[in-house]
């Protein structure tokens, strides 16, 4: 997560991200390979709803709630700093604004801002435990909000 502030930094400053750029020039291809060989079926690219939008529009058809471990979701180099810096894309904001009555979240307001960060190219979002790649949660039973960040 943060290539959508990373990039707003980029278009103002011409600062360049090299593994902002390494994460986008990288296809979901072998990723989409191994959760379909684990028997996934579950799973969405994140890119301009940011993970929170994705996360919520999967668990709204699927009748399920999803649990985020905030600290346990990847984000790359200078996107905290350019959060910090103030350049955050409208379309993340608008991104956190249309989720937001469908979530609990128990962090703050910068972190969902970049939960909800409008991606340019990010990776998947697999609904199932994937060996080598991040587990940033849990599906449980259907609650009152679709998605919970803790």
């Amino acid at each position: 997560m943060g290539l959508g502030v990373l990039n707003n930094r980029h278009k103002a400053t011409g600062e360049r991200f090299e593994e902002a750029v390494a994460v986008m020039t990288t296809l979901n291809r072998d990723a989409a390979r191994a959760a379909v060989a684990a028997g996934h079926r579950a799973a969405t690219d994140v890119t301009g709803f940011g993970l929170l939008g994705h996360l919520y529009k999967m668990c709204r058809a699927s009748g399920v709630t999803a649990v985020v471990d905030a600290a346990s979701v990847p984000y790359v180099d200078g996107a905290r700093a350019a959060l910090r810096d103030g350049f955050v894309p409208g379309g993340s904001r608008r991104n956190l604004d249309w989720v937001r009555p469908h979530l609990d979240a128990h962090v703050s307001e910068d972190e969902l801002v970049l939960l909800a960060d409008a991606q340019t190219s990010g990776g998947l979002l697999v609904a199932g435990e994937l060996p080598g790649h991040p587990v940033v949660g849990e599906l449980v039973a259907a609650g009152p909000h679709p998605v919970v960040v803790r």
